[in-house]
């Protein structure tokens, strides 16, 4: 099937979203350091982060290509989530002892911040909804694109009319439907979810640097 070429909006997004990717990459040769630095628990925790993140982000740019809604959506809620719960080592009293409970395989939402409190995904997106506004509404409505559910039952719909209450559906894989609204904001949230990552990537190996002068 030959698929139709996007405008230009969303192939200047689709590039923008290539450099970040060669950022994360750089990103992560930093977290490495210099020869014969110790790793910590949250090393780990980072690399996971950092191949989660530029494997959903390939991702997500290959199905906005193929113009894949239903699929770019859910790879999205999965993007956000990868910045989200790793943040989740900053809000807890011993970031390495919480990243090594993870890694020997606790779950992130039942484990407890600085507070007392489980970071569940909705704590999660609570913290951080003041920085980043967007947040809430965007993962609450991802969110269903993750389990088959009414999300995925107006997928099909081409059109409808209110008037004479009626709908038409086309069973596509390629989702032309969508106005391009629709594709830019998939990839302006992918990117803010790469900038919240690094973010914290970023903070950390500050950190560790100062640490071990």
């Amino acid at each position: 099937m030959i698929l139709r070429e996007h405008g230009k909006n969303i192939r200047d997004r689709l590039d923008q979203l290539e450099k970040d990717r060669d950022a994360m990459l750089r990103t992560g040769m930093c977290l490495f350091g210099e020869s014969n630095m110790p790793i910590f628990g949250l090393d780990l925790l980072a690399y996971g982060a950092i191949k989660r993140n530029l494997s959903t982000t390939a991702a997500i740019s290959q199905m906005v290509n193929s113009w894949n809604m239903d699929c770019a959506r859910s790879l999205l809620r999965v993007h956000i989530d990868t910045a989200l719960r790793f943040s989740a080592a900053w809000f807890v009293e011993n970031p390495n002892e919480f990243a090594l409970k993870v890694v020997g395989g606790c779950r992130i939402d039942k484990l407890k911040d600085s507070q007392g409190l489980k970071l569940t995904d909705a704590h999660l997106v609570k913290i951080h909804s003041a920085d980043y506004p967007w947040l809430p509404k965007v993962y609450e409505s991802l969110s269903g694109y993750i389990h088959f559910s009414r999300s995925h039952v107006f997928t099909p719909v081409a059109s409808h009319s209110k008037e004479e209450l009626s709908f038409s559906f086309e069973f596509s894989a390629a989702d032309y439907q969508f106005p391009e609204l629709s594709w830019i904001e998939i990839l302006d949230c992918t990117r803010e979810a790469t900038r919240m990552l690094t973010k914290y990537l970023d903070g950390y190996i500050l950190t560790k640097r100062i640490s071990h002068k």
